[in-house]
């Protein structure tokens, strides 16, 4: 009984590690069938997937050498016109919000060249955006062009531009901001820069404030606009706001109900407080007149 009960314990075990490695001989296939899948896709696009854009080498000062070091298939530069290609927008410029451009000075120059090396995605919208900025729109993308869609030119940042922008922002008329800013400079207008990005923040509005995002973010809107995928720029449509406004505003109707009570009638906490008040004048006045 002993050696029938070793011999069955010895089978099971010979069965299980059989079954063990089937099961593992299965899953190396697959595995090997799946790399050699992807390793496939890699190699078919490899000549456009991995290869940096003249306009990343323009704008950011990237080399392929700089993103991809030694590796393979990334000698050649994506053509600026391919990239920059005109295509139809699911959407008209007067279905969305405007496009705020904003460039403090010393960041201009960057904002002309991604206007420049962007035209055909950026004319695709209604653009506003403070003085200067608007003038080199227009001298770039043509102030007579029928084709570009203008709103209001605000006054330069210092003479009260961004709260112009702010302004027409709080009136539900800007969908995003693309806002190239200084870090190193001071701003006599740095109030007005702060209350621009607290609102943009505040309504969940788009707001890009250097290059690199700036050219991250146009493919994501090329990708919106032929596509119509309203929920990838939701702010161009919708009014939002931030997750914390609703506690604000719970927050401030607590305060609202502590002071006032409901609908208008005086709570019990400030009720008594207007009796002592009144108690204590008349005992100041009965004081007085006691004293005479």
């Amino acid at each position: 009984l002993y050696c029938k009960s070793i011999t069955k314990h010895f089978t099971q075990f010979i069965w299980i590690q059989k079954t063990m490695s089937d099961a593992i001989r299965s899953l190396s296939v697959q595995f090997s069938s799946r790399d050699s899948v992807v390793s496939r896709t890699q190699a078919a696009n490899g000549e456009t997937g991995r290869r940096v854009s003249a306009l990343s080498e323009h704008l950011l000062g990237l080399t392929n050498a700089d993103l991809f070091e030694d590796d393979e298939d990334t000698n050649t530069l994506i053509d600026e016109d391919d990239e920059d290609a005109n295509f139809d927008s699911v959407y008209v410029p007067n279905d969305m919000r405007c496009l705020a451009l904003i460039a403090h000075n010393n960041m201009k120059g960057a904002m002309k060249d991604f206007v420049d090396a962007h035209k055909n995605l950026l004319s695709k919208f209604r653009l506003t955006g403070t003085n200067t900025t608007m003038t080199m729109l227009k001298s770039v993308l043509g102030e007579d062009n029928p084709n570009v869609f203008y709103g209001p030119t605000c006054s330069s940042g210092p003479l009260g531009g961004d709260a112009q922008v702010c302004a027409q922002l709080v009136l539900e008329d800007i969908g995003g901001i693309f806002f190239f800013m200084d870090p190193l400079a001071a701003h006599p207008h740095e109030a007005d820069i702060q209350s621009l990005v607290r609102l943009a923040n505040v309504h969940n509005v788009m707001l890009v404030t250097n290059p690199c995002t700036a050219h991250s973010m146009i493919e994501m809107l090329r990708l919106a606009l032929e596509n119509g995928r309203k929920d990838l720029f939701p702010s161009f449509f919708l009014t939002l706001e931030s997750p914390s406004v609703a506690a604000y505003q719970a927050a401030q109707k607590q305060v609202l109900l502590e002071k006032s009570g409901v609908e208008g009638k005086p709570s019990d906490k400030l009720r008594i407080e207007q009796l002592e008040s009144q108690l204590e004048t008349l005992t100041s006045k009965l004081g007085a007149f006691l004293k005479l």
